[in-house]
């Protein structure tokens, strides 16, 4: 069976429309389902319209006092589905109930656990003609989970989503403690799960209610990934990420100045000599201080190691190409060499602190440097609990590890 919770405050003018939809599209699975609307008080009667519904189709309303948010609806409602698939669907019809047909049969299918619909990505995208500031909203607010998170989100183009389904048994043991309205994040953080899938979809257009989304929930967020970095270990891995890459800048500067001060080498040789030993230095006290894994150990093939390597390396490509074009732009403008490095360092250092850590991330994640995610183009319940620690997760920072 599969159980899809929709949490709802006044979204009196769609429940119907979207239930009936969510429905239909479920029963094409040829399942067993049910449709659980988690409300929190709405005044505009959504509660009733939703059950004034259940001779028609199986759904069920859980009410809760106040508004309590939109993630916590979420884990209410899954701690009394009765599928062995659990999801959830915005009420507003901006996320088409449409695509829950084809994230069932991905996740039967493709033998996955969690199966996401995407608007990022292949196939998918907004209908509506998306202003560029809240394109870098989106993106930003992405690229920021997949930076905080990056071995659990850096192989997932939509980890913002608010539609996705997942198998109990991937949640079993987890204790979810979510905040704010981004669900799927806690999912994918603390989760056992081997395999995910993702399934594009358009992003309609909002012609019914009005966004939940304000400065109260963008905070939530920012916090709901502090907490996550901290549970699933990425925050210690942070933490000696950024002491290895002091010492690469140590050594970058000094390599530096001695060669071109001391040994009187040209500057543009000395930085081709420099900048690959602090990158050699990241790389190998990375695999073996910060992701220390059997791999670092040395149970993976040579062959293994040096793809990382090459795959670090071109990852670090643009970083480094700015890091010596400002160092040699300041030595020909009279900066001191020590201090024209310094920068060059600390310029190229953000550059792949903002674009590229996923990325260079991947290149010591435990399995392979490459993705492990996927695209589909095909037609007992746990203990959810809002306090406690989670267990585990897919791929922990420490040893090899919406809506």
């Amino acid at each position: 069976m599969i159980s899809i919770v929709l949490p709802t405050y006044n979204e009196a003018r769609s429940i119907q429309e979207v239930l009936r939809r969510a429905s239909e599209a479920l029963r094409k699975t040829e399942e067993g389902h049910e449709l659980i609307v988690v409300d929190d008080s709405s005044p505009d009667r959504t509660a009733e319209l939703a059950e004034a519904l259940a001779s028609e189709i199986p759904v069920r309303v859980l009410r809760r006092p106040g508004r309590q948010g939109l993630a916590t609806a979420v884990v209410a409602g899954w701690s009394i589905a009765k599928g062995d698939v659990l999801g959830v669907l915005d009420a507003d019809l901006q996320h088409p109930p449409e695509v829950l047909t084809q994230l069932a049969d991905a996740l039967r299918n493709r033998n996955a656990d969690v199966a996401i619909a995407a608007r990022s990505g292949p196939g998918g995208g907004s209908a509506e003609d998306w202003s560029w500031m809240r394109r870098l909203s989106s993106w930003t607010a992405r690229h920021l989970a997949a930076c905080v998170l990056p071995r659990t989100l850096a192989d997932v183009s939509d980890p913002m989503s608010g539609m996705f389904i997942v198998r109990v048994q991937s949640l079993e043991g987890v204790r979810l403690e979510p905040t704010g309205y981004k669900i799927l994040l806690e999912v994918l953080g603390k989760a056992h799960y081997r395999d995910l899938v993702e399934v594009p979809y358009i992003f309609q257009a909002r012609s019914l209610g009005s966004s939940k989304l304000g400065l109260r929930e963008s905070l939530q967020y920012l916090a709901h990934l502090g907490r996550l970095a901290r549970s699933t270990g990425q925050l210690r891995s942070w933490m000696r990420y950024a002491a290895v890459g002091f010492t690469g800048a140590v050594v970058n500067v000094a390599v530096l100045t001695f060669l071109a001060e001391r040994q009187a080498w040209p500057v543009g040789w000395a930085l081709a000599v420099a900048i690959p030993l602090a990158l050699l230095n990241n790389f190998f006290w990375n695999w073996l201080f910060t992701f220390r894994t059997p791999q670092a150990l040395g149970a993976e093939p040579r062959a293994g190691v040096l793809r990382r390597l090459v795959h670090y390396g071109k990852v670090c490509a643009t970083g480094v190409a700015l890091n010596a074009s400002l160092t040699l732009l300041l030595d020909w403008q009279g900066v001191p060499l020590p201090l024209a490095s310094a920068a060059g360092v600390t310029l190229g250092g953000a550059w792949n602190l903002f674009f590229n850590v996923p990325s260079i991330w991947r290149s010591w994640d435990s399995a392979s440097p490459h993705s492990h995610s996927s695209s589909w183009e095909g037609s007992g319940n746990p203990e959810l609990v809002s306090t406690g620690q989670a267990s585990s997760s897919h791929r922990k920072a420490e040893g090899g590890g919406g809506r």
